[in-house]
């Protein structure tokens, strides 16, 4: 069968390592100039640079990790951020170790408004009560753990040795990719079956309107002082941004130079790059999108975008091997 997979990201690449094993011939439109999507990395002056914001890989599932093991070697990495806080700099997630460094327990709503509150209200930009419990909730219970990484109990916690879009590059192997596409390119090449892995909303040209979606901007800076870790949280309003992050930590025996990101969160306008669907600002929408999806023939709907949803690297994988399962 002959499949057009509309976006080069992860989800549409893995699509089309699974799909080419089956034998279907295959062919993927990208509009950016680069494969990848968000997770693609490169290097700037001599370090190697996640340049949509860091993508950590963590999973329990077996499947995913050994899927994406045949593509690449990896180096195990523990996210421990910390955050700075009315409290000062801290470790988080929050642990005995930040009890420590506090010197004293922190109640509940102490936890929310000194860690939580001012973070998610800049990651979101609505005020935190408007914020569904499904986010809010994600407070860690890790307090009775002595030193604990922000994705505690999972199996997986790595990155890849040479990074992400080498895996990818290693993935896609002889695949056909036309990058730098127009978004009329992928609808007048024939194939039996299209994976779509794009905006929902973009797919039926805003038919209801847009979707709301959160965006990031980043500015990256050169410089020959490292942090003291991989990232620090500004959960205060008094730091514009969300976060700051080395990327030398990200890099398997990185020395020299590095450089830092600053990463801001605002609304996606017309010509961002969507990040973040905002499913609990957009799910009347969504579903009226969703409805027209769900009648399209020879069309499938993968991924983050094209199905509204907030999903973990290896979430997107899985979502794509049992979707794919379905293709005869």
């Amino acid at each position: 069968m002959k499949i057009k997979i509309v976006g080069c990201g992860l989800a549409g690449i893995t699509a089309a390592v699974l799909l080419k094993k089956r034998g279907h011939d295959v062919t993927i439109f990208e509009s950016r100039s680069h494969i990848g999507g968000n997770c693609y990395d490169s290097n700037l002056g001599g370090t190697l640079v996640h340049n949509y914001g860091p993508h950590l890989f963590h999973t329990n599932d077996n499947d995913v990790f050994a899927f994406l093991s045949r593509f690449t070697e990896w180096f195990e990495y523990y996210n421990r951020p910390k955050g700075n806080t009315k409290l000062g700099l801290i470790s988080l997630p929050y642990s005995k170790k930040t009890i420590r460094e506090i010197g004293r327990e922190l109640s509940q709503d102490e936890i929310i408004n000194f860690i939580f509150k001012d973070y998610s209200e800049k990651q979101w930009g609505v005020p935190f009560e408007e914020i569904p419990k499904s986010i809010t909730n994600r407070v860690p219970k890790t307090k009775d753990c002595e030193d604990p990484t922000w994705f505690e109990g999972e199996k997986y916690q790595y990155m890849p040795k040479d990074g992400y879009t080498a895996m990818m590059s290693r993935m896609l192997d002889k695949t056909a990719v036309i990058l730098n596409c127009g978004k009329e390119d992928w609808k007048n090449y024939a194939a039996d079956l299209t994976i779509y892995t794009g905006s929902v909303d973009a797919f039926f040209d805003y038919r209801y309107g847009r979707l709301p979606y959160r965006t990031l901007e980043l500015e990256h800076l050169f410089t020959s002082s490292k942090l003291s870790c991989a990232i620090i949280n500004q959960n205060t309003k008094e730091t514009a941004y969300t976060r700051i992050y080395d990327h030398s930590y990200f890099n398997y025996r990185h020395s020299g130079p590095t450089i830092i990101t600053k990463e801001y969160s605002k609304q996606c306008g017309t010509q961002d790059v969507p990040f973040y669907p905002i499913p609990f600002l957009g799910m009347g929408v969504y579903s009226q999108y969703q409805k027209l999806a769900e009648a399209q023939k020879d069309v499938v709907f993968i991924g983050r975008l094209a199905t509204y949803t907030y999903l973990d690297m290896w979430m997107v994988i899985k979502q794509v091997m049992l979707k794919c399962q379905e293709i005869k």
